[in-house]
C-alpha cells in the first residue's frame, strides 16, 4: 500500500471517534527513539510490581545462625524478629500529548494505540534513567573514598579491578559493570570484549550478541553491559544516560517498584477550534537503595 493510500485509510478510521480505541492493528511508521527495556532495569536493582493497596514497606529480618551441635547441650535459638522496616516513598511519572482533531483525522500522527505504546515506552525510559542516575550519584569523593574513584581519564584496568575487588568484599559478589556505551567501550583496549580479559576466544556469535543486546562480554569475571544512549525527543535531543560514570554493582543493592497499573486518560477538549484530543498516562513508582556499599562509582571522561 502506498503512503498516500495508507493515510487515506487511516484518516477514514480516525474520523470515527468510536473506532480510535479499537484501531490497534495499524501502526504508523514514524521516528521513535530507542528504548531501554525493563530487563535492563532488573539488572540494576531487584524489581517488583505492586498492586494498589499493597504495603509499601520492605522488611529486613535478623539473620538465623547455625551452631555446632554439642551432644547433651541446649543450643541457643535465633529469634525470628524484624530488625528494620523501610518505607517506599512514592513518586509519580506523567506523560501527556495533545493534537487537534484535524491532524488526527488526516492520519499523519499515528493511532491512539501507537501513540499510547510510545508513551508507555517513554515511561520505562524515565524509570531506568531515574535508577541509573540515582546509583551514579550515591558516592562522591566527599562521602567515601572506598566506593568512589575520580579517574580523570577513560576507565582503566587497574581502577576497574579495584572496584570489583571492593564490591566482592562487601557483597555476595559483583554482578554487573554498567555504563553508557561511550563510557564502557574503552574496556576493549585493555581486555578483549569477547572474553573475560584475555586476548583469545574470538567468536562471531558473541560479536553478534554485542550488537543485539548491548553485552560486551566479561572483565575480571563480571559481565559488562553497555547502555545505548537514549534521548528525550528528536527536537531537544538531550541525553538521558550519564556518560561520565561507570558502575560496578553487587548483589542485592536495592529494590525498584511500580505501584499500581499505568493509568490512562483520554478526552477531547471542545473549547478550542478545532477541538484538541488529549491522551495522558501516569504511574506511581519508588525505589530503595538499602545496601549502598554494594555500588562502586568510577568517574570517567
Amino acid at each position: 500500500m502506498s503512503d498516500e493510500k495508507y493515510k487515506v485509510a487511516l484518516a477514514e478510521m480516525m474520523r470515527n471517534p468510536d473506532q480510535r480505541e479499537s484501531f490497534a492493528q495499524v501502526l504508523v511508521e514514524f521516528l521513535q527513539p530507542g528504548h531501554l527495556t525493563n530487563e535492563v532495569m532488573s539488572l540494576l536493582l531487584d524489581t517488583r510490581s505492586l498492586s494498589a493497596g499493597d504495603l509499601l514497606v520492605k522488611k529486613i529480618r535478623k539473620g538465623i545462625e547455625v551452631r555446632t551441635l554439642v551432644p547433651g547441650a541446649v543450643h541457643l535459638a535465633s529469634e525470628i524478629t524484624l530488625s528494620d522496616r523501610i518505607n517506599f516513598i512514592l513518586d509519580g511519572a506523567d506523560v501527556k500529548v495533545t493534537y487537534n482533531e484535524w491532524e488526527l483525522e488526516r492520519g499523519e500522527i499515528g493511532t491512539v494505540d501507537s501513540i499510547s505504546t510510545e508513551m508507555r515506552a517513554k515511561l520505562a525510559d524515565y524509570f531506568v534513567n531515574k535508577v541509573f542516575t540515582a546509583l551514579t550519584s550515591i558516592w562522591t569523593a566527599g562521602n567515601t573514598p572506598l566506593n568512589y574513584t575520580n579517574l580523570g581519564t577513560a576507565v582503566t584496568s587497574g581502577a576497574l579491578i579495584n572496584a570489583i575487588d571492593r564490591i566482592n568484599a562487601v557483597t555476595p559478589g559483583a554482578k554487573l559493570i554498567v555504563g553508557s556505551r561511550a563510557a564502557v567501550t574503552p574496556i576493549t583496549t585493555f581486555g578483549a570484549f569477547w572474553t573475560d580479559g584475555t586476548t583469545t576466544g574470538w567468536s562471531e556469535k558473541l560479536i553478534e550478541q554485542i550488537f543485539e543486546t548491548g553485552w560486551l562480554g566479561k572483565f575480571y569475571g563480571v559481565p559488562i553491559l553497555a547502555l545505548e544512549q537514549v534521548y528525550d525527543n528528536p527536537e531537544d535531543y538531550q541525553a538521558l544516560i550519564p556518560e561520565t560514570k561507570v558502575l560496578v554493582i553487587g548483589q542485592k543493592v536495592g529494590e525498584f517498584i511500580t505501584y499500581g497499573d499505568v493509568k490512562t486518560k483520554q478526552w477531547v477538549d471542545n473549547n478550542p477550534t478545532p477541538p484538541q484530543w488529549m491522551l495522558e498516562l501516569y504511574q506511581s513508582f519508588g525505589m530503595i537503595i538499602d545496601n549502598a556499599q554494594g555500588v562502586y562509582v568510577l568517574d570517567v571522561v
